[in-house]
């Protein structure tokens, strides 16, 4: 192999394809990032057995063939190298890396060795703008659990139905929904994406409504892919929560808050926190204010904003984090807080805006 190409190019595809490196195996393969040219292309190709991620640069190709680098050394190289082109050819097992007066010289691995990319016939597919896309699962994805003893809940529900999106994200304490609707007609459908491939998709893709990426899935997996680049992940086999049953359908207290005020105003209490007790955050609903309180080891905090509420006094207890994680979330300028009794879930959605919902279970107050 012996090809010219944009260090700058390079840099960003090595970043890319990194997200699908292993940065410790005992396969060396899995820390390495294989390099194909052919047509004009450099080809790269992260794959750790669980995620896949391929992209290409363009390049001018004096001899064709494959190489497999240390991702970890290859990029620390090609970002030290000067903004210029960059000469990279094998020699035997060797790769020669050559920039203005800059040249390295390291040993690569056997290309014919390195994991294969999986044959997935994709049985179902949608298309979504990256702005979208990328929304919906920042939204979301901060629910999924990290708890791998019930692995199902440790990826997000991706599901097509009625011609939109809905991705769900649960972890036992707090739930998080977003739908978005979909162009043209769309096959019904579902699966359950790993938190960590969502979370490499959310770092990859762009914030343009013009760049449209199609999500492809089958029974074991899914692929994201645009013009610049194709992501395969492994799907979590299983039944995903019963969301739908879990959401209540009517509620004794609505009441209506500024989502900035409101938001400005729980995380007064965070200075006070206690990790280790994880002493809960009170919400008390009086006329026309809503209170918020906390006591913990290192001290106590109160505070209220005012709201239109005319009901009696309501208290209610919720774990800080769980219940700042939910409210940033939300994108409009009011929030509606929906409540039954202090047992039973807050519901968090917009005023205006009926695409997502938050649930958070409270704690038990004494």
């Amino acid at each position: 192999m012996k090809i010219y190409c944009n260090t700058e190019e390079l840099a960003a595809a090595i970043n890319i394809v990194s997200k699908a490196v292993s940065s410790k195996s005992s396969i060396p393969y899995l820390e390495g990032v294989l390099l194909e040219a052919e047509c004009d292309r450099l080809y790269l190709t992260g794959n750790d057995l669980e995620i896949c991620i391929k992209t290409s640069i363009p390049c001018n190709i004096s001899e064709e063939g494959k190489i497999v680098l240390n991702c970890k050394m290859f990029s620390d190289i090609v970002r030290k190298l000067p903004k210029d082109v960059c000469e990279i050819k094998t020699e035997g097992p060797a790769v020669v890396i050559s920039c203005l007066y800059s040249d390295y010289r390291i040993v690569g691995l056997n290309a014919n060795e390195y994991p294969s990319i999986p044959d997935i016939e994709i049985t179902n597919s949608i298309k979504i703008a990256s702005s979208t896309l990328k929304d919906m699962i920042s939204r979301t994805s901060f629910a999924i659990s990290q708890k791998m003893d019930r692995k199902i809940l440790t990826g997000s529900l991706f599901e097509i139905s009625n011609n939109s999106l809905t991705i769900v994200a649960v972890d036992g304490y707090r739930m998080a929904l977003r739908t978005e609707a979909l162009s043209g007609t769309c096959k019904e459908g579902k699966f359950i994406v790993p938190g960590k491939a969502e979370n490499e998709v959310v770092k990859i893709i762009s914030d343009s409504d013009e760049d449209i990426i199609e999500v492809g899935f089958c029974d074991k997996y899914a692929v994201f892919e645009n013009e610049t680049f194709t992501m395969i992940t492994r799907l979590i086999e299983g039944e995903f929560f019963a969301y739908k049953q879990a959401i209540p359908s009517e509620f004794k207290i609505n009441t209506t808050v500024k989502t900035s005020e409101f938001m400005k105003t729980v995380s007064r209490v965070e200075p006070i926190i206690d990790d280790v007790q994880k002493n809960p955050v009170h919400l008390i609903l009086s006329e026309n204010a809503l209170k918020i309180t906390c006591r913990t080891t290192l001290g106590s905090v109160n505070d209220q904003f005012n709201v239109e509420y005319d009901g009696a006094d309501f208290e209610i207890g919720f774990n800080y984090r769980y219940l700042y994680d939910a409210i940033s979330r939300c994108g409009d300028e009011t929030t509606v807080l929906r409540m039954i009794t202090p047992r039973n879930p807050l519901i968090i959605s917009g005023e205006n805006d009926d695409t997502y919902l938050f649930m958070v279970l409270p704690v038990k107050l004494s």
